[in-house]
């Protein structure tokens, strides 16, 4: 008895066996093909006797159950044929996703079913289990940010952009002073590295914050082409406001406390009417333009484009532009030196031991970011973010010559690769000048 035991056990510790996921299969495999008795599979501990009698009974209605009592292709054949055409379209150039194999599957398990079944259908859990037997099968990657931004980046997708923003400016026949541009970055600890902060841009902050401070911060930054920055809201996880950041809170800089730290379309519309839509008033009645019209540059982020907003610019002669999908790493003022300015004072910060563990008071939290904000809004740091996107002094040719004329072939593929493709390396792709990218 303990020899059969032994003999199963070391049977289903070999690699055919351990590829066999489905516990059915496992049974079938031991029961019928090795005739190892139910009894002796069961104390051999590989599978519990309810478990096998339930894969045997199965089996002998020809009717084969996976995971989540759901029907699977049968026949070897079938599965053959599902891996043929899925390899075969990858070599022409079409690459699968999980949910088209799952569709395609399911489509023939249709064609085997006779009148009368009942519908089978497999699900994702038996896609993975079948894409892990099959690994010489390649899937269509999700279009990832530097993937999206090489399908963009090219004078085919930004020339008519300018072209259009050319068209709005000889209208209007705006001023650097009522010329806008609103954007958010973010700050947030790493839960693997606690002691790290990353950004949510291009640009990694590093500011190193106690547990109880905040893991989420957002900071909604507008500036003009004249070279000024505005009331920038700052978005903290808190319910309430701790005192040192309502100490901290200027005229330039107010602490808003939030549940998440994180913006929605709820509180950018509120956030909208009560500071966007004040500060441009205001800036109207300084220069003494009180009906010209201003302009504002905004990406496609949370909620920027909401009917509300839509409606509160038309009232307020604001003209609004919308850069193109992926392309605000080139075309975003805020995303050039001004944010890159901010990071670099987080990052020295942390080089500088300020933040450490014995650094128990919010103060210092404060004291990082307001003097990140004061880098990032010096008036020569806004102009020049403003001079390098084109935009103002209005100068397309300045991101168009850089720029190759069509996205690369594997950029629109669909499926990123390992490595920049020869000729078309990343950074020749991403940003407009040498300049920019050494700043990253």
């Amino acid at each position: 008895m303990k020899k059969t035991i032994n003999t199963a056990s070391r049977l289903c510790a070999t690699a055919e066996i351990r590829e066999l996921e489905d516990a059915h299969l496992k049974a079938i495999y031991l029961h019928n093909i090795l005739n190892i008795p139910t009894r002796e599979i069961a104390r051999s501990q590989v599978l519990s006797r309810s478990s096998v009698q339930r894969a045997l009974a199965a089996e002998k209605k020809r009717n084969t159950p996976g995971k989540c009592g759901r029907s699977t292709l049968k026949e070897n054949s079938d599965k053959q044929y599902l891996t043929t055409v899925t390899i075969h379209n990858a070599e022409h150039g079409t690459f699968h996703s999980k949910m088209e194999i799952t569709q395609m599957a399911n489509d023939l398990l249709k064609t085997k079913r006779k009148e009368g079944d009942e519908v089978k259908t497999v699900d994702k859990h038996w896609v993975k289990r079948f894409l892990k037997r099959h690994i010489e099968i390649s899937l269509a990657k999700p279009i990832s940010l530097p993937l999206g931004r090489a399908a963009h980046t090219s004078k085919y997708t930004i020339g008519p952009f300018f072209d259009e923003v050319k068209k709005l400016f000889e209208s209007i026949n705006p001023i650097p002073q009522l010329l806008f541009n609103l954007d958010e970055t973010s700050t947030f600890s790493s839960k693997q590295q606690p002691e790290l902060v990353a950004s949510s841009s291009s640009t990694p902050s590093t500011i190193v914050p106690e547990v109880h401070l905040p893991n989420s911060t957002t900071i909604i930054f507008m500036t003009s082409a004249d070279g000024c920055r505005y009331l920038t809201p700052i978005l903290i996880p808190f319910s309430t406001l701790p005192e040192e950041y309502k100490l901290g809170t200027t005229s330039h800089e107010v602490f808003i406390p939030s549940l998440s730290g994180h913006v929605t379309s709820a509180i950018f519309l509120d956030l909208f009417k009560k500071c966007v839509i004040t500060e441009i008033r205001n800036k109207r009645i300084a220069v003494g333009k009180k009906e010209k019209h201003a302009v504002l540059i905004m990406d496609g982020g949370v909620g920027h484009f909401q009917p509300e907003i839509l409606q509160l610019c038309k009232d307020n002669l604001i003209d609004l532009i919308k850069l193109p999908s992926h392309t605000s790493h080139i075309l975003q003022p805020n995303d050039q030196y001004i944010f890159a300015s901010m990071k670099r004072v987080f990052g020295k910060a942390k080089e500088s031991g300020t933040t450490t563990s014995a650094s128990p008071k919010r103060e210092v939290f404060v004291e990082i970011l307001r003097n990140g904000l004061a880098a990032a809004s010096y008036p020569e740091t806004i102009k020049s973010s403003w001079k390098s996107t084109g935009l103002w002094p209005f100068n397309p040719e300045k991101i168009l010559s850089n720029l190759p004329d069509n996205p690369p072939e594997w950029a629109l593929s669909g499926v990123e690769p390992k490595s920049a493709p020869i000729g078309s390396s990343f950074g020749a792709v991403y940003y407009s000048s040498d300049d920019l990218s050494d700043l990253f």
